[in-house]
């Protein structure tokens, strides 16, 4: 048997503008994406041609069947009944946070099967395939800093920018990503656009500088309770609370380390409990696997 192990990333997004809406009614967005060091891990194993595929996951709310997207990413490059992969994921990127996890599971799976069972497939073709998977799909099969336009699938690599230290943290309670849209439409105003501000900022050795120009339009929609108290802690800090993605994780970026790791004390101490200091890192890796099998 094969086997490969890859290391997902979750992403923020340092700016997030919505820019239009299409007749198809999915809208537009002008956003700064930025993978960072909270992960996901999923194996991948080359079995027996006649075994059904399998999908196993032991976080409980997490489904291990065709409505995870790892499983339809097998679908799409293996056929509707897919043979000979068993897949196990293990979850460290939170759900309904808009961190992009299951869009980032779904690229690993279709990375891994690529490497396990199609090689001669292009990168362009792979692309395809996650466009039509998700939106976020096709960032994730590169990662690091990228600007993302249209609806998710016009992509702009940009040079790395400097490591940051970056505090993330979510209640108990998910945000609806079709809601947050229909709070946006119903606002009226538009809130301010922050991506043209990040862009001039991204490469500046002041972190400080860029993270005050950060900003999301779903911040204008978004008042859980739990959100308004990581918002009431980052303040204290004199750190700018951004939601990510249309939320509800809430991401702050310091000035050090030192600060980064008060800053999350103080949220855990609220009674926030998913609280994580990371850092921005680059795109899915493959590792070696634990039981010492070649990774093809």
């Amino acid at each position: 048997m094969q086997t490969v192990v890859l290391k997902i990333p979750a992403k923020i997004n340092l700016s997030l503008d919505i820019t239009g809406k299409r007749e198809d009614g999915y809208h537009t967005i002008r956003s700064v994406f930025q993978t960072v060091g909270i992960y996901d891990r999923l194996t991948l194993t080359r079995t027996c041609d006649d075994t059904p595929l399998t999908l196993t996951c032991p976080a409980p709310e997490i489904p291990a069947d065709r409505r995870n997207l790892v499983w339809r990413a097998a679908e799409a490059l293996l056929g509707e009944a897919p043979r000979g992969l068993s897949m196990h994921l293990e979850k460290g990127i939170p759900s309904q946070a808009g961190m992009g996890g299951g869009s980032a599971d779904c690229a690993a799976a279709l990375l891994g099967i690529r490497r396990l069972f199609l090689p001669e497939l292009s990168d362009g073709e792979l692309h395809e395939k996650a466009a039509a998977l998700g939106a976020d799909v096709p960032f994730f099969l590169k990662g690091g800093t990228v600007l993302c336009e249209g609806i998710g699938e016009m992509l702009t690599p940009l040079s790395p920018m400097p490591v940051r230290h970056i505090v993330i943290a979510k209640g108990n309670e998910g945000v609806s990503t079709p809601a947050a849209y229909r709070a946006l439409d119903e606002l009226g105003a538009c809130p301010p656009m922050t991506t043209r501000a990040v862009l001039s900022r991204l490469y500046v050795s002041d972190a400080e500088r860029l993270f005050s120009v950060c900003g999301n339009y779903f911040d204008a929609v978004t008042k859980l309770p739990e959100v308004e108290t990581i918002r009431r802690v980052m303040r204290s800090f004199h750190v700018n609370p951004v939601l990510s993605g249309s939320g509800a994780a809430v991401f702050g970026g310091c000035r050090s380390a030192a600060q980064a790791e008060e800053l999350a004390a103080a949220i855990r101490l609220a009674g926030i409990p998913f609280v994580q200091v990371c850092r921005s890192t680059g795109g899915i890796r493959f590792e070696a696997p634990e039981n010492g099998e070649a990774d093809a």
